[in-house]
């Protein structure tokens, strides 16, 4: 029975190690709402790959490791502000590129999303960006789904504010 056990460790290590390396972008994205600040994203980035490959055989479904380990990468990133117990501001050089780059787009709607609070923010780019269903959200963000669409709701009103104030 070891050699079963082994055979079955490897292929969830093989299934995560491709998760991850599938998913790399995603997992900054979401890091970055939270710490803006790219040294800072990273770290808690790599912390949760150790945290959740730790706790790899927990995980009874493995169709499930997506919320599964964004709920690791939100609530270590939750920790990490408040082990650190300081504001995180934008960078000015950090704003000027997002700025030049909706330019460059044409797009000011980033803009936009970056002016919404930190929770409005991450279950707008969660849904619209990383096509997640409000369930999904709810369950990452442990929440219930009449929140995240009240919460959905709040945001689109603001958004939709802020592009008719331009």
């Amino acid at each position: 029975m070891i050699g079963g056990k082994i055979v079955f460790k490897r292929a969830r290590e093989k299934i995560f190690e491709e998760y991850i390396h599938k998913n790399k972008e995603k997992f900054f994205k979401i890091s970055y709402i939270y710490l803006k600040n790219k040294e800072d994203s990273m770290d808690v980035i790599h912390e949760s790959i150790v945290k959740a490959y730790a706790k790899l055989t927990s995980i009874k479904d493995l169709d499930k490791i997506d919320k599964w380990f964004i709920r690791i990468l939100i609530n270590t990133a939750i920790d990490y502000i408040r082990k650190n117990s300081r504001t995180i501001l934008v960078e000015d050089k950090d704003m000027e590129v997002l700025i030049n780059k909706s330019k460059d787009q044409g797009d000011s709607f980033n803009l936009l999303i970056e002016n919404l609070d930190e929770e409005l923010r991450l279950i707008i780019i969660l849904k619209y960006f990383h096509g997640y269903k409000t369930r999904e959200i709810s369950e990452i963000l442990s929440l219930k789904e009449s929140q995240v669409k009240n919460k959905i709701h709040k945001a689109l009103n603001l958004l939709r504010k802020e592009i008719e104030e331009e």
